[in-house]
């Protein structure tokens, strides 16, 4: 067998070169790092397999094909590794007790980053006896069923004023002016009011107040600001720039203060940053849970690498799914259930194939 050596500035680069090379059927012999980068060794797969079969003529190159077991024994122990540091040792031991097809579907949904109790409220009711296809469907269909869109009127700036609560300074600014673009479209800019009600005001939505003509307010405290409300009345459509959510203060946070009025009939729009662990979102989740909330919008999508959170979120807690904030986007995009489970099907496999490439990597250059 002809043995081929790669070199590059790291691991992902110099296994892109074997793949480009050889295919992705390639079998990496050695990796050893150097001044130069990274040097990986390498065979052909379809050249194993040649020298398989002429084995079977030629029992004097048993050698060769024992050791191309020995490689591939390797790998599967390295794969094993991956899944099992995903999983985590609970969860591998539960699993491998558990029959094969609820395990392989319980393993597909912590791929997509769903917690345990996420994982036990979309399989509680699957009957696993029908085949795995069959129960992945109706996985699917739980999770798509918890994951309850919201209407229109949710994104709507009306009568009721919207305050826009969680996340970071970034993610409300954006969406306040995605919400005020799309109202836009059907009102007057002298028939909008922004309230900042923080300390810290968004540049970017004072800037864009400025240029589409938007009233805007600036409160120092949200006492101020529903004295605002009460002097606007319903003649205009308001929304609100809030401040950082302290969860640590409980009810003494300073934001509850903007609902002690319930006759201002605020609703509630809730900032999920998918780029948050579950455990921030389940914090955030419980301290705003008493006050109205309408809907959420999910943030920060493009710097996250899993949208398990997410989908935590919506099947564990009854908010629904108004839309999705991204960057360059001029208003909210709408998304259904079954975008956002492609969307997180998508973030799963980019996140499984760099966490086998990282493992091949490390796992080679302690055998070499």
């Amino acid at each position: 067998m002809n043995t081929e050596t790669f070199v590059a500035r790291d691991s992902k680069s110099a296994l892109e070169k074997v793949k480009a090379k050889l295919g992705a059927d390639a079998l990496i012999l050695s990796t050893v790092r150097s001044d130069a980068g990274v040097e990986i060794s390498a065979i052909s797969g379809g050249e194993v397999a040649m020298d398989t079969t002429r084995n079977h003529h030629n029992p004097s190159e048993k050698s060769v094909n024992d050791i191309t077991l020995g490689y591939l024994d390797r790998e599967l122990k390295a794969l094993r590794e991956v899944l099992y540091n995903a999983l985590g040792e609970r969860a591998w031991q539960e699993m491998a007790g558990k029959k094969p097809v609820l395990s392989a579907i319980e393993q597909r949904l912590f791929t997509l980053g769903l917690s345990k109790s996420g994982i036990e409220a979309v399989t509680s009711n699957i009957d696993v006896s029908v085949g795995l296809n069959n129960a992945w469907s109706g996985v699917l269909s739980n999770v798509m069923s918890a994951v309850d869109s919201a209407d229109d009127a949710a994104t709507k700036l009306g009568p009721a004023p919207k305050a826009i609560v969680g996340g970071t300074g970034s993610c409300r600014s954006l969406i306040c002016r995605q919400l005020v673009t799309k109202c836009l479209q059907t009102s007057k800019p002298s028939q909008i009011l922004v309230i900042s009600a923080t300390q810290d005001p968004s540049g970017a939505l004072i800037d864009f107040c400025k240029r589409e003509k938007v009233k805007r307010i600036h409160v120092n405290s949200m006492l101020e600001a529903r004295l605002c409300l009460k002097r606007s009345g319903r003649r205009k459509k308001v929304i609100i720039e809030t401040c950082d959510l302290i969860p640590a203060l409980g009810m003494n946070d300073p934001i509850f203060d903007l609902f002690d009025d319930q006759e201002l009939g605020i609703e509630v729009i809730s900032v999920l940053p998918a780029t948050h662990q579950a455990e921030i979102l389940k914090s955030i989740d419980l301290h705003i849970k008493h006050l109205p909330i309408s809907g959420a919008i999910i943030s920060r999508v493009s710097d996250a690498v899993s949208l398990g959170a997410i989908l935590d979120m919506f099947i564990l807690t009854e908010i629904p799914l108004v839309g999705m904030s991204r960057q360059f986007d001029s208003v909210l995009q709408q998304v259904t259930s079954n975008g956002l489970i492609k969307l997180a099907k998508k973030l799963a496999r980019e996140r499984v194939e760099e966490n086998r490439l990282v493992s091949m990597s490390s796992g080679y250059s302690k055998t070499a």
